[in-house]
């Protein structure tokens, strides 16, 4: 590599991390600010895209403790720090999984092992308040208080009505974090592999016969089971929250597949409308539709479930088959 070029590649490089922080910036960009950088590992060795990828995250972090420099004394400023971490580190680490493990055997393998880091994260997470009692005690009455200030401004109403509803915010928050972190991730890592298999069948054909293994269902099932004994059963909060989040994104999981499923459906029938375009009408009518999207993404969910039991793909019908 000539001097030029490699000069030329350390800026696009560089230009790609300063990307990722100006969007982490943006509010609603935080939610694609891997995507600079998952963009890399198409023209970079993947030392280079995890080298990029631990450089924008230490701007983050440096950030973050920036913001806070005057309380950095205090144990409490480190949790803060580490609740605001957890989603762009959760991402990052998905994304430094998902450029790795492009030869794993089958895409529900790569989605598993890449999520895997944002669950170890939120048990470490839970653990660690679990241990520091008065440390969750102040994070809770800190947020508690952040939310109340936000309700009150728009509901006239005394801060101590809304101490019940607050709590139940709150734990709803926690219990939705994860889920959330999950559909992020594949929805940016989904759209830059769109963007780097335009036209490609053999993408279209990967989505379609996404696969979740069978063994699958025994830990949806255990787990949906857990959190109905959990409402007859006095359990500690974190527990509760730990398998409901658990619960809920596995249930995502074969969102995923009800997606394929879709994808499929219309693909045999004739219709020539590509993954990436349904799925960008599927999240229009999720965006717009208020009253809907939360049936239709149950809908996705129970058609995934489905195929456990009737027949919805014939196995061995696409060329490069999901074999999970």
């Amino acid at each position: 590599m000539s001097q030029e070029t490699g000069s030329r590649s350390l800026v696009k490089i560089v230009l790609a991390v300063v990307l990722s922080f100006l969007l982490y910036l943006t509010g609603i960009g935080t939610f694609f600010y891997i995507l600079p950088l998952l963009m890399l590992d198409r023209r970079y060795p993947k030392r280079t895209t995890d080298t990029a990828c631990v450089a924008a995250l230490v701007l983050v972090l440096g950030r973050n403790i920036w913001l806070m420099r005057d309380v950095l004394d205090q144990v409490l400023t480190w949790a803060f720090i580490g609740v605001s971490m957890f989603m762009p580190l959760s991402l990052m680490l998905g994304a430094m999984v998902w450029v790795s493990r492009d030869n794993a055997e089958s895409l529900f393998e790569r989605v598993l092992l890449a999520f895997c880091p944002s669950v170890i994260l939120f048990v470490a997470f839970e653990l660690f308040l679990a241990f520091s009692p008065q440390t969750a005690a102040a994070l809770v009455e800190a947020y508690s208080y952040a939310a109340a200030d936000i309700m009150t401004a728009f509901i006239p109403v005394d801060v101590s009505a809304l101490g019940g509803f607050i709590q139940v915010l709150l734990f709803a928050i926690v219990t939705l974090v994860l889920p959330i972190v999950f559909v992020n991730f594949i929805a940016v890592t989904f759209i830059y592999e769109a963007c780097t298999h335009p036209g490609s069948e053999e993408f279209e054909n990967s989505v379609r016969s996404f696969r979740v293994p069978e063994w699958f269902l025994y830990l949806f099932l255990s787990l949906w089971a857990l959190v109905l004994v959990f409402s007859f059963v006095s359990v500690p909060l974190p527990v509760v929250a730990l398998v409901l989040t658990l619960a809920l994104a596995a249930s995502l999981m074969y969102g995923l597949q009800g997606f394929a499923i879709l994808c499929h459906g219309i693909h045999s029938r004739g219709g020539r409308i590509t993954s990436f375009k349904l799925a960008c009408w599927l999240f229009m009518l999720i965006l717009v539709l208020q009253v809907v999207n939360i049936i239709l993404i149950l809908l996705l969910c129970l058609l995934g479930v489905l195929e456990n039991w009737v027949r919805l793909r014939k196995p061995g019908e696409f060329s490069n088959e999901d074999h999970s």
